[in-house]
This record gives structure tokens, C-alpha cells and sequence, in this order.
């Protein structure tokens, strides 16, 4: 009885299909146009479906076109629509019946293989999947299917020189209505290798990143491995669906804005810089009594929640994070060794990675504007007018897990040829150079690592592994129901079981309070990749 009912179902949907199609016939038989038309004839094409090189991982794992999808090319005639209706159960039945009214061959996606020769069925490539791995990294296509942004965008020329189509050709009358009995012919041009272009992230340390930042709600992490620089997770939140770009653009939230490469105020973070500064102008050593405040130009400026430290040193101002002891540091040394360690850090520089994708370059002040001591004490612990974007800041944890050597952060690996081959390529950006001595290198690793463990780290560190960690809270200047939002940062580094050494950064943006989101989000992302397989 079951059958029966469904046969009669089916058999009502195609009547109905047949009733749409026969009114439209009859709307324009008795036009002279369309019957001296009848017996011309010609060549349509149907695009099924396009495709282009694909983005790869630095293992050569696809970012871009790893799932399928079904297609199907049809020649709107009473079989092929019946055939369709019957194997999806009237679940297209209103788009069936406008391409049966239409009469042009026409490619829809659809969620079953439909068995009938009258349909040509494609299993596709799909560009994006419904949770696309790097988004921020991987970019998005506009309507043209060209690159609008990201990899997509700065590698536009060669992910196209990889494109391959699937077309079907009918022949057709002139207003584009199959002929009856005509022969179609299917040009498939995917079933090649494709080529494309590979980036330095790693899919898995990706993958790891995205899954333990989602508390932050606003931010950015990113992860490099010492010590060439290579980026091997980048994630800005919120994220975005590059299938669904029309809808994303409405969003107050900016999630198309890459956040990890966006200037901020680094907060007590750029205290590193100074501390490099301070070691390799031989000026570290000397105590201090930390009060919990301290006069510059006439203005007090305070420790976190005015807390006297007591007497610190180097080590201990780092590892409590105090402001007094930087603001008295530097105001002894004077701006310019910490505005030149700055830059051979690659603080106030931008980097571009490939046409329409580029880090700002965030702000660093000029010496005449640090003559001042207000303005000197802000920028000995990262406030005022100094600005870094995360990946910078990673670029600098890089420099001090590598021994001392800055080298620029990298994100294309290269091209792929179409047998598989990575043929590297040379950065755009390419600067290496001893930032500082090894072994202030080697003394920052020793009080971040005592940070981590005793210090303003400690809540972000995991147990038994070796960490070092510098954090920072970064005032806005914007209140929010009488409350300054923030910019929280948790940076540093780890090693892994075999020795590989990794540079976290980690930035929850604009935000009253952390509640612990950075230090939790750190901790994740450390573990994870000590204990992660990276190898392939």
C-alpha cells in the first residue's frame, strides 16, 4: 500500500510539473517568433561547475577543495524532471517546475544521486567547507570567481593558471530549448591534478588553535615556530564562512576584518622590548623600590591595582610585571636604544605577503615625541601612542626563542605544481638579523619561563610542560557603561617533546573584563602542541 501511495504522489507531482510546462507552451505557441525559431538551431553551454588550484597546508594537506558535493546537469524534459522528483522525494519540486516552464538546460546541487541517463550526475569539487579551516588566511572569491581577499586575492594569477571546468553542451533552438533526441556533450576538465599554492600553517596546530580560542568571542591568536618564522595558525575571531560572504557583510562585528594583522596597544608586553634594550646596553643589574607609583612630568603613574612590588630586579620587574621599575628604566636609558631594538624586532614596519594581503604596520613613536616624560613613561610599558599587531608581537617572541635572530613572519611556502611538487618561493618580505645577543636571548627565555611559573603567567601555564609567558592589559581610552574596555594579551612560548620551540600569541580584544579567557586559551593551545603530532 506504501508503494502504491508513493507511485500515485509522484505521478500527481508530474502532472502538476507537466500543467506548468503545458500553459507556458501555450502562452507562446501562436508566436510568429517562436515558431520561425523552431527550426534554427544552435550550441548552448551549461557551466556546471569551475574550479581553480587549490590552497594547501605546509604538509601539502588541501585547505580548499577537499569535500564534494552533487550536481546535476539537466535537459528540463518530462523524464529528467520525473526522474529528479521521484530520487529527492518533491523536496526541489517549485525550482523543477520554473526550469520545465523555462525549457533551458539548467545545474542544480542536490543531496542524492539521481540513477537515470536522462540526468548527468557530477560529484564535485567544493571550494569551502561549511567549517573552512583559516578562513582570515584562505580568503574568499567574489561573484566573478576571481580572489577577493586573503590567499585567494594575493595568489590570485596562480590558483587560475590551475582552473579546470565541467561544461555540457546541448543542442538547442533559439530560444535556448533543448531538442528533443539531440546528443549532449560532457567536457570535464577537474578529473586532472590540480596544482595551486601551499601556505607555512600547519592544518592540525590550525585546527588545535581554532577549537580552543572560541572564548575569546573578540580577538586574534597566533602561533610561529622558532626560528624561521613560519606562521603556523592564525585565527581571528570572530570568524566568518566564506560561503556565506552577502550575509557577513551586514555583521557589526567586522568578522572579515583579520584581526591578527591589526594594530594594537601592546600593554605590558612591549616591556621585552625594553628588557632586551636594558640587557644589551648593559644597564640591567640594578635594584629598585618599587613604591607602587611613580611621578613622570608631574603626573603619578601606577603599578596594577597600585601594588608596591618592593625591591626587583630585571628578572623580578618581568616577572611581576612592574611598571615602576620600566618607567625608571627607561627614563634612565633614554628612548632611542628601545626604539631601535623596536625596530630590529619589526615593531612600527608592515609586511606585505602578496598583492592585497598585508600586516599593518602598526605605530611607533618618534624620539622627539618620547622627549617628554609623560609620554616616555607610557611607552616604557607599552601605552600611549605605540601600536603592534599580534602577528608582530609573535614576531618578536620569535626573535627571543631563536636565540636573538628576527626573522620576518612567513605565510606562503610556495607553488604546487600539478604533480604535487612544492616549488618554493621567495617572501616578499624577507629580513633576518640579530636583534639581540644570544645571550639576552637566552636570559628573557630564563625570566619568562619564571614568569610562567611564579608570575602574572602562572594561571595560563601548563603543568609539566616548558613554558615561558609574558602577559599585558592594554587601557582603550573607551568606557563602556562606565567601564574601560581592554585589550588582554598572553604571549610566549613552548617546546614540544621533540624539541621544536613555538611562539603564542594571544589577544582578546576590547573587553571590560579577561575573566581568564587568555590565560585559558594559552594553556590549551601550549598543550596541545606539546603533545601534538605535526610530522605529516
Amino acid at each position: 500500500m506504501k508503494i502504491k501511495i508513493k507511485a500515485y504522489i509522484v505521478l500527481g507531482a508530474l502532472l502538476l510539473l507537466l500543467g506548468l510546462a503545458g500553459r507556458s507552451m501555450a502562452n507562446i505557441s501562436g508566436d510568429a517568433e517562436y515558431v520561425a525559431a523552431a527550426g534554427q538551431q544552435s550550441i548552448y553551454k551549461l557551466d556546471v561547475a569551475k574550479a581553480r588550484g587549490t590552497i594547501f597546508d605546509c604538509h601539502l594537506t588541501p585547505l580548499t577543495g577537499s569535500t564534494r558535493r552533487r550536481v546535476a546537469a539537466v535537459a528540463p524534459t518530462i523524464e529528467s524532471i520525473g526522474a529528479i522528483e521521484s530520487a529527492t522525494a518533491g523536496k526541489y519540486r517549485d525550482r523543477l517546475a520554473a526550469a520545465l516552464a523555462d525549457g533551458k538546460p539548467f545545474a542544480m546541487e542536490i543531496d542524492r544521486w539521481v540513477e537515470d541517463n536522462c540526468v548527468d550526475m557530477f560529484n564535485v569539487p567544493k571550494r569551502y567547507q561549511e567549517d573552512q579551516l583559516a578562513p582570515h588566511v584562505v580568503g574568499y572569491l567574489d561573484s566573478l570567481g576571481r580572489g577577493a581577499a586573503g590567499i585567494e586575492l594575493a595568489m590570485d594569477d596562480a590558483l587560475h593558471m590551475y582552473s579546470g571546468e565541467i561544461s555540457v553542451y546541448y543542442t538547442v533552438d533559439a530560444l535556448g530549448r533543448v531538442i528533443a533526441g539531440a546528443q549532449r556533450l560532457v567536457v570535464d576538465s577537474l578529473e586532472k591534478p590540480l596544482g595551486g599554492v601551499a601556505v607555512t600553517l600547519d592544518a592540525k596546530i590550525q585546527q588545535l588553535v581554532e577549537e580552543s580560542s572560541k572564548e575569546l568571542g573578540k580577538g586574534a591568536v597566533v602561533v610561529t615556530e622558532a626560528p624561521n618564522c613560519e606562521i603556523r595558525a592564525l585565527v581571528s575571531l570572530p570568524d566568518f564562512d566564506p560561503n556565506r560572504i552577502g550575509e557577513i557583510t551586514q555583521s557589526r562585528e567586522a568578522p572579515l576584518l583579520n584581526r591578527a594583522f591589526c594594530p594594537y596597544s601592546p600593554g605590558s608586553v612591549f616591556k621585552l622590548v625594553a628588557a632586551a634594550a636594558e640587557l644589551e646596553n648593559g644597564k640591567a643589574g640594578a635594584s629598585f623600590e618599587c613604591t607602587g607609583s611613580l611621578n613622570a612630568g608631574g603626573l603619578a603613574f601606577h603599578c596594577f591595582d597600585g601594588k608596591a612590588h618592593g625591591k626587583v630586579n630585571l628578572k623580578a620587574a618581568i616577572e611581576k610585571s612592574c611598571n615602576c621599575y620600566f618607567i625608571s628604566s627607561v627614563r634612565a636609558m633614554g628612548a632611542q636604544p628601545v626604539l631601535a631594538m623596536a625596530y630590529n624586532l619589526g615593531l612600527g614596519a608592515g609586511q606585505e605577503f602578496g598583492r592585497g594581503l598585508y600586516s599593518d604596520a602598526g605605530l611607533l613613536p618618534e624620539a622627539k615625541e618620547l622627549s617628554g616624560a609623560r609620554a616616555l613613561a607610557n611607552f616604557s610599558f607599552g601605552q600611549g601612542t605605540i601600536t603592534t599587531t599580534p602577528l608582530q608581537l609573535c614576531g618578536m617572541l620569535n626573535a627571543i626563542a631563536a636565540e636573538g635572530v628576527y626573522s620576518t613572519p612567513k605565510l606562503i611556502a610556495g607553488l604546487v605544481s600539478e604533480d604535487g611538487e612544492l616549488i618554493p618561493q621567495q617572501p616578499v618580505t624577507d629580513v633576518v638579523l640579530q636583534a639581540m645577543s644570544g645571550e639576552t636571548a637566552k636570559k628573557l627565555r630564563e625570566y619568562m619561563i619564571n614568569g610562567a611559573k611564579q608570575g602574572t603567567g602562572a594561571a595560563g601555564a601548563p603543568a609539566g610542560i616548558t613554558v615561558g609567558i609574558k602577559t599585558g592589559t592594554a587601557q582603550t581610552g573607551i568606557f563602556d557603561n562606565g567601564e574601560e574596555l581592554c585589550n588582554f594579551w598572553y604571549c610566549g612560548f613552548v617546546e614540544d617533546g621533540t624539541g621544536k620551540r613555538y611562539c603564542i600569541t594571544v589577544l582578546k580584544e576590547s573587553a571590560a573584563k579577561d575573566g581568564g579567557a587568555t590565560g585559558r586559551v594559552f594553556r590549551k593551545v601550549a598543550e596541545g602542541l606539546a603533545s601534538l603530532d605535526t610530522s605529516s
